[in-house]
């Protein structure tokens, strides 16, 4: 099985308690089954660009710059097949009365469109998308 991982799981890595549930479950993994959507990169990098000038924006600065190395072709870009599912998904959810947060509707075209797994802490927001979701801040899935 093959994941996307959101903005949130992301996050988890650099906060100074991160969730136990979250580093168990990413350390059950492996590396290459993993991927992140550009769309997360665009959010961390809004994040750090928003810090003013200081030793922790350096650090975040440099901690997604290591990360955008290590997932290397596992940054997934939003393509004109990604707006194609992105365009349908929308379409579908918006008929049935509902709506998505934009970068959280790119986030899953993306995982559809790739055949991935949504893992994310916000699975509610995600809920109206045909994907499968794992929230593993919930525990082990």
């Amino acid at each position: 099985m093959k994941y996307l991982l959101d903005t949130c799981v992301l996050s988890e890595f650099v906060k100074p308690k991160p969730e136990p549930k979250v580093l168990a479950w990413i350390n059950t993994r492996t590396e290459t089954d993993l991927y992140v959507a550009a769309m997360s990169v665009a959010e961390l990098q809004r994040g750090v660009a928003r810090l003013t000038a200081s030793r922790r924006k350096r650090e975040l600065a440099a901690w997604l710059g290591q990360l955008q190395a290590g997932f290397a072709e596992r940054v997934l870009s939003f393509t004109h097949e990604t707006a194609t599912y992105w365009g349908e998904m929308c379409a579908r959810v918006e008929a049935g009365g509902r709506t998505m947060a934009a970068f959280d509707s790119i986030i899953a075209a993306t995982a559809i469109e790739h055949g991935l797994v949504m893992v994310t802490r916000n699975d509610r927001d995600f809920a109206v998308a045909p994907l499968v979701v794992i929230n593993p801040w919930k525990g082990m899935d």
